[in-house]
């Protein structure tokens, strides 16, 4: 499967950790992936794996890039701390027109962010973290083990 992953604002702490744990997982699984995400969220990610172990084969674009050139994915996955994440999540579903799921996730438990993606039809959870991954990382598996 052809999966895009969305990466907004890398503010919170665990945005890179989480998102390195699932690049891992879907890998594993053999899947293509390619990150749409904000320009600092890919500089963090590429000095988290300056060997590219994990990013080896892995498609980048700048996130406003993806909007502008439409990539063929089977499945889009996106991560949402804040509004504008939502938005692009949002955007990115109803420009390529497949299947999107997205993790909210933050200090608190933000419902008016997973009340906006449940009622633009993405498949969306909650996860209560920002600087320990381990909430986050156990709803990725719980989210995305069957892919």
């Amino acid at each position: 499967m052809r999966i895009m992953i969305i990466l907004g604002c890398p503010e919170p702490p665990v945005l890179v950790p989480a998102f390195m744990f699932l690049l891992n997982m879907l890998k594993n699984k053999g899947h293509e992936l390619i990150v749409s995400a904000n320009p600092a969220a890919l500089k963090l990610i590429e000095s988290a794996d300056p060997e590219k172990y994990y990013l080896t084969g892995i498609g980048f674009q700048p996130i406003d890039e993806g909007l502008k050139t439409r990539t063929e994915v089977d499945h889009i996955i996106g991560f949402a701390h804040n509004d504008a994440a939502v938005n692009y999540i949002v955007t990115y579903k109803m420009t390529h027109n497949v299947n999107t799921s997205a993790i909210v996730f933050g200090k608190e438990f933000n419902e008016e962010l997973l009340q906006i993606l449940t009622e633009n039809g993405v498949n969306a959870e909650m996860a209560r973290a920002f600087h320990n991954p381990t909430p986050l990382n156990v709803k990725i598996k719980k989210m995305f083990s069957d892919f």
